[in-house]
């Protein structure tokens, strides 16, 4: 009887897996298609800024040609005017006709200078939005490959050891651990080389360079822009580093890297957080698995989160308990608190969704999670991981 009952479920489990390879695989599909495209309108925008580039070249050399020669056709009309006497009524004519002729040719150059100057900028910045989309279309894409593989391959292989395995739990596990794998490979990446965006800024220094010796103030004006562009560009890059996966974790641990990230929390807000740590049997902290650690900081990082957007708290304590055989953390605000009940049922509640996710992190590990708030009372949240050694 109970051969039977696991022979069914191990049918209906590559039922649901089957049913599931091909939806991503269909997923994936229009996700590639969409990048596709992207990439070609990218491609097509890149060739219009390129040209642009050399036309706002040439642009700028040839108001300059104009300029001087109005400048100096000018400073002949104003010798003419002076000794009229000199000069005969149709040479006067020919020198103010060319003038005048001079003058309006530059500020119909100039008025093109500006406005292919505004296109310029306003292609720059399509540019990145469309090479944004093409980087996400990427990341979801190369996301729904690694779930089909693990679930064309690892995943068939648990259906035929079902009895030995919890497979929900080492399942949970598996995704958990693969996805932060991703996310320290994308960190070291980004970390080590310069981001996409930077791709713009030669041509901002090209225009400076040219400017410098014409035009000192719109030279000015432009190193201030590319000089907001590098520092917006490296800060972009630096919280997105951290968000994808805080490199001192793996360097020095959960704790150190908790407290960096309180810091940076308090100096943007206007609470403060209180940490309490106490270790128990002897415990080292090298000794819990990294797992833990991940989820312990992911559960503080989402908490937290979720207490700048909508407690309005002014005060934090976060306690962290840590042993041989679990981590224990919680999370206390004197915020305005919600109704807890509302949130399992408003599926469009961003709290909800957070909610979701730490809840979802915890029980995969074999966890206890539990979230309790009151109107005015403020919100408690509670996670309890055991270290498992085999596992680990």
């Amino acid at each position: 009887m109970e051969k039977a009952r696991n022979l069914k479920e191990n049918k209906r489990l590559d039922e649901i897996i089957d049913s599931t390879i091909i939806s991503i695989q269909q997923s994936s599909t229009e996700i590639k298609e969409i990048s596709h495209f992207a990439k070609k309108e990218y491609q097509e925008l890149e060739d219009e800024f390129l040209k642009l580039r050399i036309e706002a070249s040439e642009l700028i050399d040839r108001v300059e040609k104009l300029d001087r020669e109005y400048r100096i056709s000018k400073s002949k009309l104003i010798i003419v005017n002076k000794n009229y006497d000199n000069y005969s009524e149709e040479e006067m004519k020919r020198i103010y006709d060319k003038t005048d002729h001079l003058r309006v040719q530059l500020v119909l150059e100039r008025e093109r200078e500006m406005n292919i100057v505004k296109r310029r900028n306003e292609l720059e910045l399509h540019l990145k939005s469309v090479r944004n989309i093409v980087d996400k279309a990427d990341k979801v894409s190369n996301d729904f490959e690694l779930v089909h593989n693990m679930l064309h391959g690892n995943l068939k292989d648990l259906t035929e050891h079902i009895g030995q395995f919890k497979s929900e739990r080492l399942l949970g596990y598996r995704i958990i651990h693969a996805q932060e794998e991703e996310r320290q490979r994308i960190a070291r990446e980004l970390h080590d080389g310069p981001a996409q965006s930077l791709s713009n800024i030669s041509f901002k220094a090209e225009i400076c360079l040219k400017l410098v010796d014409k035009d000192i103030a719109k030279a000015k004006l432009e190193l201030q822009t590319l000089k907001g562009r590098i520092h917006e560009t490296i800060e972009e890059t630096r919280e997105l580093i951290y968000n994808l996966r805080p490199m001192s974790i793996d360097d020095l641990g959960l704790v150190p890297t908790l407290e960096r990230y309180i810091d940076q929390v308090e100096s943007v807000n206007d609470f403060s957080i209180q940490l309490n740590i106490e270790y128990q049997d002897g415990l080292k902290i090298e000794n819990i698995p990294k797992i833990n650690s991940l989820t312990l900081f992911r559960i503080v990082q989402e908490s937290l989160n979720n207490i700048q957007k909508y407690a309005d708290a002014d005060e934090i304590i976060i306690n962290l308990i840590l042993n041989n055989q679990y981590t224990e953390i919680s999370i206390d605000d004197n915020g305005c608190g919600f109704d807890v009940a509302q949130i399992k049922t408003d599926s469009l509640a961003h709290t909800g969704l957070g909610v979701s996710i730490m809840r979802e992190r915890v029980n995969l590990l074999a966890g206890q999670f539990d979230l309790s708030s009151k109107l005015g009372q403020g919100t408690r949240v509670f996670a309890r991981l055991p270290i498992n050694r085999e596992r680990s």
